[in-house]
C-alpha cells in the first residue's frame, strides 16, 4: 500500500491537470492537421480542405470534451493505483475495462447531446457513423492515456529501485563498518588478548584454537557481500560463540538446534551474530543468573534468536548492529520482515531464511 500511495502522489492533481490539457490539445491539433493537410501525405501538390469546411468552433468545443473525459480517465487510473491487488495483471485488467467504460458514456453522450438539445431537427442519418467515428477517436486517447499512466508507473518504479538499491548498499556499509567498530573496540581487543595470554600459559592447544577462531570472527567481519549461506554465517557466529564462551566460561551457554536442509538458503551477512552480540551485551552473565542464548530453525523457512530477559543495572551503550537496521536491511532486500517478540521474560527475534534465486 505504501507504494501504491507513493505512486499515486507521484500523479498528483496538478500533474494529472497538465496532463491532460496536453493530451486533449495536442491530440486535437494533429486531428485538426491531418485533416486540413492530410491529402499532402498522397499527392505532389497540396490540396487543403476549404477554409469553410474547418469549424474552429466545433474543434474547442471537442477538446474541452476530451479534456473533461482524459481527466476523468487520469483520475480513474490514480484510483486504481491506490488499491491493493495481488497480482499486477489484475489491476491493468480493471484500468483497461474501466477506462473503456468511462470513455464509451462519454463519448456517446457528447455526440448525441447536441442532438438531444436539438429537438426540432430529427436525428439525422448519419449519427451512428459518427458515434463510431468518435468512438474510435476517443479510444485511440484511452490509449495514450494508458500508456502514459504505465509510462510514468515504471518509470518511478525504477527510479525507487535505484533508491533503494543505493539504501541498501549504504546501509551494508554501515553495518559492516559498525560491525568492525564493535569488533575492534578496546574492551572486546583487551578481553581478547588477556584470555589469550592465559591460554598460552595453561593450555597452548586451546590458545591456538582461540586465535583460530577470533580470526574467523574477524575475517566474517571484513567480508564484503550483500548476502552469504546460512552454513558460512554459522560458522562464524560458532566461532564468536566459541570465543564469548570462553570468556564467560558455564555462564555462558549456546543451543543451536539448526535443520540441515537450510544451510543453504540466505541470510544477511552479521545478522545472526549481531543478534547474539545483543543478548550478551544487554543481559546479566553471572554464576546465579547463567544466560542461554538458543539459534534455531523453524516453520520451513526461518531463524530465531531468543534469550531470556536478564537487564543489567546498568545499560550499555549500543553501538553495533541494531534492530531497525537490520529490519530495514531485509525490507530493502528482499521485502522481508524481521519479527520481534519481547514479552518481558523472553527475547526473540526471527529471521527469514531466503531461498536462493
Amino acid at each position: 500500500m505504501k507504494t501504491n500511495r507513493s505512486i499515486s502522489s507521484y500523479l498528483s492533481l496538478r500533474n494529472i491537470l497538465l496532463l491532460s490539457l496536453g493530451v486533449s490539445v495536442g491530440f486535437h491539433i494533429l486531428f485538426s492537421l491531418s485533416a486540413l493537410f492530410g491529402d499532402t501525405l498522397f499527392f505532389s501538390e497540396p490540396k487543403p480542405m476549404p477554409h469553410k469546411q474547418f469549424n474552429f468552433l466545433r474543434v474547442l468545443t471537442f477538446t474541452v470534451f476530451s479534456y473533461v473525459m482524459v481527466l476523468c480517465e487520469f483520475l480513474f487510473n490514480r484510483k486504481m493505483l491506490l488499491l491493493n491487488f495481488r497480482k499486477n495483471y489484475l489491476r491493468l485488467i480493471w484500468i483497461v475495462l474501466g477506462s473503456l467504460v468511462i470513455t464509451a458514456a462519454f463519448s456517446l453522450f457528447f455526440t448525441f447531446l447536441p442532438f438531444c438539445l436539438d429537438q426540432d431537427t430529427p436525428w439525422p442519418e448519419f449519427l451512428p457513423r459518427l458515434a463510431r467515428n468518435n468512438l474510435v477517436k476517443d479510444f485511440l486517447l484511452t490509449a495514450i492515456v494508458i500508456l502514459i499512466v504505465q509510462l510514468l508507473k515504471t518509470m518511478y518504479e525504477r527510479n525507487q529501485i535505484a533508491v533503494e538499491n543505493e539504501t541498501l548498499r549504504a546501509e551494508n556499509i554501515s553495518t559492516h563498518y559498525q560491525a568492525l567498530k564493535s569488533q575492534m573496540d578496546p574492551h572486546f581487543i583487551f578481553n581478547s588478548l588477556n584470555t589469550l595470554q592465559s591460554l598460552i600459559d595453561t593450555d597452548a592447544t586451546k590458545a591456538y584454537d582461540y586465535v583460530q577462531e577470533l580470526s574467523q570472527v574477524l575475517r566474517a567481519t571484513l567480508q564484503n557481500k550483500e548476502v552469504v549461506s546460512l552454513d558460512n554465517e554459522l560458522q562464524a557466529v560458532k566461532a564468536y560463540c566459541n570465543l564469548m564462551q570462553i570468556r564467560y566460561g558455564d555462564n555462558l551457554h549456546f543451543d543451536f538446534n539448526i535443520d540441515g536442509n537450510l544451510l543453504h538458503r540466505q541470510v544477511l551477512p552479521l545478522s545472526i551474530q549481531g543478534l547474539v552480540e545483543n543478548a550478551i551485551k544487554h543481559n546479566v552473565i553471572s554464576g546465579k543468573q547463567p544466560l542461554k542464548v538458543t539459534i534455531s530453525t523453524i516453520n520451513d523457512g526461518f531463524l530465531k534468536v531468543s534469550n531470556p530477559i536478564q537487564p543489567k543495572i546498568m545499560e550499555e551503550p549500543s553501538n553495533g548492529i541494531g534492530l531497525a537496521n537490520l529490519s530495514e536491511r531485509y525490507r530493502l532486500k528482499w521485502n522481508r520482515e524481521v519479527e520481534i517478540l519481547n514479552d518481558g521474560k523472553v527475547f526473540e527475534v526471527t529471521l527469514p531464511l531466503i531461498e536462493k534465486a
